[in-house]
């Protein structure tokens, strides 16, 4: 052997001695070979009479780690034996979306329905002209019309209308006619509505001559006519409300003798001229009361 092979061998034979005879070893299997601090435990437990774990041959637990960082994300969290765990972190709830608002759709109060009834009510007033030499030739009245509107632009209506005045000859005249129209509405989606108007209809007059001197000593002579024509004309109605309308118009009416005493006419002009057909101009106003 060389030199420094014996010189290893000098070195660890007093070495290996010790651990063959150390009391930590050979009395306390959890004592690691060569421990001197468990064995001088061990020898001081015997000397001072320790009960304690040391004295036993048990290992004393770790001491209390130092109180780490809190616990989050990618963070390892010490607990001390004994001890319950600490408490967990406390998770942000999610945020809720906001929930989108309802949608609202405005709907004006004065929206007209599709269909209609009416009752119109209306004072009229008729331009007839007058014979040169008489007064009279104008009529005023009143009356009373249903109408039925079928759609927001057009209307059926039915009016029965009495009259009182004088004629064109300067007579005591009282008349009733029942008319049929149709109306046309030409902007019926705005609150003030401008129409047209157009129908026929039935008339029966009653006229008393009361100025002429008979001969044979009658103060007046009365007469019966009856008459069939058409008329014409524009108007405006106004929407008051929902359910009231004013309305104004000007008709133009025609009309002849449908009686059996044609072959008498009616009306005689100072140059001899006569005739059974008649005309004139009704101006209208009223209210309509729909439902």
């Amino acid at each position: 052997m060389t030199y420094r092979a014996l010189r290893w061998l000098a070195c660890a034979a007093p070495l290996a001695a010790t651990f063959a005879v150390s009391p930590a070893f050979a009395q306390n299997p959890n004592c690691p070979p060569g421990s001197w601090f468990c064995a001088d435990a061990q020898a001081g437990g015997q000397a001072g009479g320790n009960t304690g774990a040391a004295a036993n041959g048990k290992l004393e637990p770790l001491p209390a780690p130092q109180a780490g960082p809190p616990a989050g994300n990618n963070t390892t969290v010490v607990v001390q034996q004994g001890q319950p765990p600490p408490a967990a972190a406390p998770v942000a709830a999610p945020v809720a979306k906001p929930a989108v608002p309802p949608t609202y759709y405005y709907q004006p109060n004065n929206v007209l329905p599709q269909k209609e009834w009416g009752l119109n009510l209306h004072l009229q007033g008729a331009l007839m002209g007058r014979r040169s030499g008489v007064s009279g030739g104008g009529m005023g009245g009143l009356g009373l019309g249903l109408r039925y509107k079928f759609m927001p632009a057009a209307a059926l209506e039915a009016n029965v209308d009495f009259y009182g005045g004088r004629d064109y000859n300067g007579f005591a005249r009282t008349e009733s006619a029942l008319t049929f129209n149709g109306i046309a509405f030409l902007n019926p989606k705005s609150r003030t509505q401008f129409y047209i108007i157009a129908g026929i209809g039935w008339a029966a007059a009653s006229v008393t001559d009361d100025i002429t001197v008979y001969q044979d000593g009658l103060s007046e002579r009365k007469y019966k006519y009856g008459y069939f024509g058409g008329q014409m004309g524009l108007g405006i109605e106004f929407r008051l409300g929902r359910h009231v309308a004013a309305n104004v118009d000007a008709r133009g009416f025609i009309r002849g003798r449908v009686d059996n005493g044609t072959a008498r006419p009616e009306f005689v002009s100072s140059d001899g001229r006569a005739t059974n057909t008649s005309g004139g101009v009704l101006l209208n106003a009223g209210l309509t009361f729909y439902f």
